[in-house]
């Protein structure tokens, strides 16, 4: 019966996905699980470490996750998966895993050569070009350079671990890619509490190493079920090789001048008070919680189903799939946009606040949070945006928007750090600001060009979806901040109802807060009856429902391996 009960509870991790609804549904459980990870491992972060020197710590993956980004999104992500599920569909898979092979080496043998590069010129390439302020601080410069040596090899095992993520996923398999990151994650922590003691932040870099080789491991166990043989090959002139490299290079020029947005972000983070740029990076990551669970796990979802609508031509069905996508995207993440803004300091004191996290810490990132936290929705929406023009098989045109991107966050970046930054409290926050505004640009630029390259959207199901969604947030915001935020003699009524400088209490009374407001939220965009209220009420009701909805008989297309 033990037996039989690990067999079934095991099989679910290799059954195919066949809903866009179900593969996001364990993705975000997945997610979840893999960005509450990344708070608990910056948690421990903050409290062994200052923000001072998390600054060196931030600054280190620079460089490296902008060359393996390259490779990541644009060549193993949204360029390989259509081409290589296109061979598998129509009974070519072994001509198919050639490709893959190839385009693997290719891709590594790219990152070999440029990193060899980088461990001999990090110093100044740092120094220069990264972090300028770090220039009167040499051993945080020093600390910055061997910090990016070590996480280079992590990046390694990164690509290849992403590499297995794309096969499994062009199978609809999603389950294990999503416990990758989560092993990602626990072997950061692992150096965080056990190499740290021995070798200091380097030993935090160590597990980073950890993490990405348990990221590949995991993979490496389902890929072997699907008879892939690695060979040692380049077949540059393989069409289908060619193929994913004409489409893989727009997007990898895309996701260059994305990093680029970040990098300069960093830049001038640098030039800020000490530990602004380890301030930007956590509140990122909180910021990025959301877009994680919801908009990147439904992106990702879609995507193939969008790929094969329009493949097969069918216009209205993609317009279809693509719509219910946003709005759902949106229903999930504008409301945690506005309690991230309401809530900001309790959420950051909750997080992080322990250690060396001091109150100054937890001020100069909750603020920053809130100003990241407006454009929470569209950098959500954006990677279903992007995954619609390369469904169309258009490289050309989010390669643009994302040159006239760059030049925008630069600017704005820029003017904000620079000028108004330098006389306020909170100096990172305009570097939040500068995001948002850049991600709300994207969203909207994007938005408008695919609507044009389709043929033009059904505007009242466009907007008025998403209307209902922004009105109930902001009602729920305002019910929720006028309270929190009324004074009595000058003292906020809140603080005689609850001592909120007791960790336990400030914790219960976030989480009322929160359910409070979502509470709101449901019940209004149930008043105004929104359609993405049913769909996720549907996933909700008992057992037996959710257990029937994770297995699921699969409908195997001719060509497609019944594994």
């Amino acid at each position: 019966m033990v037996r039989q009960f690990f067999k079934n509870s095991t099989a679910v991790l290799f059954r195919r996905q066949t809903t866009i609804i179900s593969a996001a549904t364990i993705m975000m459980v997945l997610v979840l699980a893999s960005r509450i990870l990344g708070l608990i491992r910056n948690r421990f972060l903050t409290h062994f470490f200052p923000l001072e020197t998390l600054d060196a710590y931030t600054a280190a993956f620079v460089l490296p996750d902008f060359i393996a980004n390259l490779l990541i999104v644009g060549a193993l992500s949204v360029a390989f998966i259509p081409v290589f599920t296109s061979y598998i569909n129509s009974k070519h898979e072994k001509e198919g895993w050639k490709i893959a092979s190839s385009v693997l080496n290719i891709s590594l043998l790219f990152f070999v050569i440029v990193t060899l590069i980088l461990l001999i010129y990090a110093r100044p390439i740092n120094e220069m070009f990264v972090v300028p302020g770090f220039k009167d601080n040499p051993d945080k410069l020093a600390l910055t350079t061997n910090l990016t040596r070590v996480i280079l090899l992590a990046e390694l095992f990164l690509i290849i671990g992403s590499f297995f993520t794309s096969v499994l996923q062009s199978f609809h398999r999603f389950i294990i890619p999503a416990i990758a990151p989560v092993l990602y994650n626990i072997g950061i922590i692992i150096g965080i509490l056990w190499f740290r003691p021995y070798f200091g932040l380097t030993g935090v870099a160590f597990g980073v190493v950890l993490g990405a080789i348990l990221h590949v491991l995991i993979q490496l166990i389902l890929i072997k079920r699907f008879r892939f043989k690695y060979k040692f090959e380049f077949r540059f002139r393989d069409p289908g090789v060619r193929k994913i490299i004409i489409l893989s290079l727009p997007r990898a020029i895309g996701i260059g001048f994305a990093q680029a947005e970040w990098w300069i972000s960093i830049f001038l983070s640098s030039l800020l008070i000490k530990g602004s740029t380890a301030a930007l990076r956590l509140a990122a990551d909180i910021q990025n919680f959301p877009i994680g669970i919801f908009g990147i796990t439904l992106a990702t979802a879609a995507f193939p189903t969008l790929s094969a609508e329009m493949s097969a031509g069918k216009t209205t069905d993609f317009k279809s799939t693509f719509l219910s996508s946003l709005h759902q995207i949106l229903y999930l993440t504008v409301p945690i946009s506005v309690l991230f803004i309401v809530l900001r300091i309790p959420v950051v004191r909750i997080l992080l606040g322990s250690g060396f996290f001091d109150w100054s810490s937890t001020v100069a990132t909750a603020v920053t949070t809130s100003y990241f936290a407006i454009g929470i929705f569209a950098s959500s929406s954006f990677f279903l945006l992007i995954r619609a023009f390369y469904a169309l098989h258009d490289a050309a045109t989010p390669l643009k928007v994302a040159l006239v991107s760059l030049v925008f966050h630069a600017a704005v970046s820029s003017l904000l750090a620079l000028s108004l930054a330098k006389n306020a409290a909170v100096p990172t926050a305009f570097l939040g600001l500068a995001a948002s505004f850049t991600s709300i640009f994207n969203f909207v630029v994007l938005l408008y060009l695919l609507d044009k390259k389709i043929g033009g959207f059904d505007k009242l199901k466009l907007f008025l979806p998403m209307g209902k969604i922004f009105v109930s947030a902001a009602l729920m915001g305002a019910l929720l901040y006028l309270p929190l935020h009324l004074r009595i003699g000058g003292n906020y009524v809140i603080d005689y109802l609850i001592d909120t400088t007791r960790a336990f209490n400030l914790l219960v009374l976030t989480g009322v807060l929160f359910i409070f407001g979502l509470t709101i939220y449901g019940w209004l965009t149930w008043w105004l009856k929104s359609e993405e209220l049913k769909i996720f009420a549907r996933l909700l009701p008992d057992i037996r429902r959710l257990q029937k909805f994770l297995v699921v008989e699969e409908k195997i297309e001719p060509g497609s391996p019944n594994l």
